[in-house]
């Protein structure tokens, strides 16, 4: 097939593609493959170019195109799945996916794709070293399940994992291992699992958690965080960095409007100077200031050290 142009795999064009369809161990080129609704259906050489309506691939066809790009494509025996390798490019219903390797299954509605995947759609990016993508009927995104190095980004929130599910269906996102979530106005929260309510705005990282801004880093069990309100709320035993000083609790409630945290339970905040425990303890970023409230008490040890709280 050197030297000529083919018309696209699946309907799209491509330049110096290798289509392969496989039967009885006969390879047979071809200038394009559609997918219908009975099964594959192959455009042999020579054949005339298929009209505009009939050059777009449905998977399977129901409504919306899925169009499938890449160097080599090859369709199985029994005309269930194909694979496209070499600079895939699968485009559907309101985006693109781009990987090293694609297998498409008619019957599970999935596309398996490996290498370097990256998926961009209106929702949102999806990357990984492998990922799974669920279809609905309508060749939209149902479930996406991302493996290795795995990155999911929104306007609300960036996260990475070593596994993240996405389940658009029903708006949840869950994410194992080594999670990193980055999230407005400038939180960063490490732990080892995260979950995302996408409807409701909320999430929660659990299991070694650090939590951090430029103001300072908190360590805890668990966090949650509310999107719309730019709060969150760090479960303990918490133990935070402040302005030179260290606090422990049992919960800490940040504000990032207010640019404030209050520490509540047992409260113990030791510097150089000293130290205080309270109920209550207040703390001001903006101004760099300290409040104590409840029963407090405060023991110094170096009254010549002055500076922030």
């Amino acid at each position: 097939m050197r030297g000529r142009r083919i018309e696209a795999t699946l309907g799209v064009s491509m330049r110096r593609p290798r289509v392969r369809i496989r039967r009885g161990g006969a390879v047979a080129a071809c200038a394009a493959v559609l997918l219908g609704v009975a099964g594959w259906a192959v455009l042999p050489p020579g054949a005339p170019a298929a009209r505009p309506a009939e050059a777009a691939a449905v998977f399977p066809a129901l409504q919306g195109p899925l169009n499938v790009s890449a160097d080599e494509v090859a369709v199985d025996n029994a005309g269930t799945a194909l694979t496209a390798r070499g600079h895939v490019r699968l485009t559907y219903a309101a985006g693109v996916a781009t990987a090293n390797f694609l297998r498409l299954r008619r019957a599970d509605r999935t596309a398996e794709l490996t290498g370097n995947v990256t998926i961009t759609d209106p929702k949102g990016r999806a990357t990984g070293d492998d990922i799974t993508v669920v279809f609905t009927a309508g060749n939209q995104i149902s479930r996406i399940a991302m493996d290795g190095g795995a990155g999911a980004e929104t306007q609300d929130y960036a996260l990475q994992a070593d596994h993240i599910l996405a389940d658009r269906a029903v708006g949840r996102l869950t994410a194992n291992g080594h999670v990193t979530l980055f999230t407005a106005p400038d939180l960063i929260v490490n732990g080892d699992k995260a979950v995302y309510n996408q409807g409701a705005h909320y999430g929660i990282v659990s299991g070694h958690v650090s939590a951090s801004n430029r103001a300072g880093r908190m360590l805890g069990q668990w966090v949650e965080f509310f999107q719309r309100k730019q709060q969150a709320v760090v479960h303990g035993p918490v133990t935070a960095e402040v302005y030179g000083a260290t606090i422990t609790g049992a919960v800490a409630h940040l504000d990032f409007v207010k640019s404030s945290a209050v520490f509540t339970g047992h409260v113990l905040v030791t510097r150089r100077q000293g130290t205080l425990t309270a109920d209550r303890v207040t703390i001001l970023y903006a101004v760099r200031r300290l409040i104590a409230e409840g029963t407090t008490h405060a023991h110094f040890t170096d009254l010549e050290g002055g500076g922030a709280p």
